[in-house]
Order: C-alpha cells, then sequence, then structure tokens
C-alpha cells in the first residue's frame, strides 16, 4: 500500500509541480542549515523506506540545489524517461558508475556548498563487512569515505508517510564521524556505525522499507 501510494505521487508531480510542496511536511530544516553554514556542502544520508524519490524534490522546490547519486539502468529507454521527466523533480542524478566520475561529480557539488543524497542501504557489494539485524552485510564505504575527503557534513533525512497519510520529510542532526587518525580503520568503524543508524531507522518504519537491496554474506543465530 504504502508503494502504491508513493508511486502515485510520483506521478502526480509530474503534473502538479507544486504536489510535494503540498503534501510533504519538514521537520528538522535547522539541522540542515546549520550543516550548510559550515560552507562544505552536505552529504544527505538516506534509505530506499518511504517516498525516498520525492524527497530531494522537497528540499529542491524549497531551492535548495539537490543532486541524487543513482545507478541509471543501461536500458537506453530507461535513460531517456530519466532525461525527459526529471525536470518535474527539481534535483539533478549524478550517475553511479563510471565510479571516479561520480565521486568527482560528487565532490565538486560538495565544494559548492550544494547537497548530495546517497542512499545507505546499498547492502549488496561493499567492502566492509557489517551486522543488520544480527546479519553480515557487505556495506559500501562511500559515504563514509565521501565525508572523510572533504569535510563535508553527514546528515541523515529521510520522507515517510504518517498515520494521517501526508509525508513527513524528517531531517536529523548531522552524524559525528571519529576521527582517529587510521584512514582504515575510521572508514570501517564509521561505516558499521551508519548500519547501525538505518536499522534503529528500519526498526521505527519497517512497513515502509524496501529491502530488496541488501544481500546476506553469513546467517547469524543471534536473534533479531
Amino acid at each position: 500500500e504504502h508503494f502504491v501510494a508513493n508511486l502515485l505521487d510520483c506521478f502526480m508531480q509530474m503534473s502538479d509541480d507544486e504536489h510535494a510542496k503540498k503534501v510533504i511536511d519538514v521537520q528538522g530544516i535547522g539541522h540542515l542549515e546549520a550543516a550548510l553554514k559550515k560552507n562544505k556542502g552536505v552529504i544527505a544520508l538516506g534509505a530506499h523506506i518511504g517516498n525516498f524519490v520525492l524527497l530531494g524534490t522537497r528540499l529542491g522546490l524549497e531551492g535548495h540545489r539537490f543532486h541524487t547519486l543513482f545507478r541509471i539502468p543501461a536500458d537506453r529507454r530507461i535513460k531517456n524517461l530519466i532525461e525527459r521527466f526529471l525536470c518535474h523533480y527539481h534535483q539533478s542524478v549524478i550517475p553511479s558508475l563510471p565510479k571516479r566520475t561520480a565521486v568527482n561529480r560528487i565532490l565538486d557539488a560538495l565544494k559548492r556548498n550544494e547537497i548530495v543524497y546517497i542512499l545507505g542501504d546499498n547492502l549488496k557489494k561493499g567492502r566492509i563487512e557489517a551486522l543488520l539485524f544480527g546479519q553480515r552485510v557487505p556495506s559500501p564505504r562511500g559515504p563514509i569515505s565521501l565525508a572523510l575527503r572533504s569535510g563535508a557534513p553527514l546528515v541523515p533525512m529521510y520522507l515517510i508517510r504518517n498515520y494521517e497519510g501526508r509525508l513527513n520529510l524528517i531531517i536529523e542532526p548531522e552524524l559525528s564521524i571519529a576521527r582517529n587518525g587510521n584512514l582504515v580503520r575510521d572508514i570501517e568503524d564509521n561505516t558499521k556505525a551508519v548500519v547501525s543508524h538505518l536499522e534503529r531507522l528500519i526498526r521505527q518504519y519497517p512497513d515502509q522499507w524496501n529491502w530488496l537491496t541488501i544481500r546476506l554474506t553469513r546467517y547469524q543465530t543471534r536473534p533479531v
């Protein structure tokens, strides 16, 4: 039901440029403003939870320069659809491949003090093994590596549907990133902390999480 409702909202955005503004309430905008005041851009940490597509639309309608890191399918027809309709969503897309080009575009956007949205629950091919609900998952180091490299604040944000049917864009305070002088260890420890944060978020809204973005590496007997 959530998936269908979110899909309908995405279609309605194409017919009404102000739709996202009408149906989405923003909570915690001060956390985003405080992070942007550091003038290093913001890495928006999200997940495949709720209507993650319209999150950038809502902030784009507020005048923020917003970019979403996205794996664009190779099918040219899908690429054409994205190019045709993206203007209705008030954000740009940074293709995740090729990787080096994606990293350079992300760093350039952060240097301009813009927002880059990364979904942190693509737990399929990451190099760091972390625990999610007692299961080992391969976790990407990208969000933490970019935060350490750029100095950009890592700010969790997500767009969920409440019991009244409206959408709430919730922006949390900047995550604290440990820097202990050992880059490899810092990336590993902070990445595991990010996965723990995502687990807490999913526990709050399990019915709104699209969970097909994970791959277990080894079964754990610890109860959830």
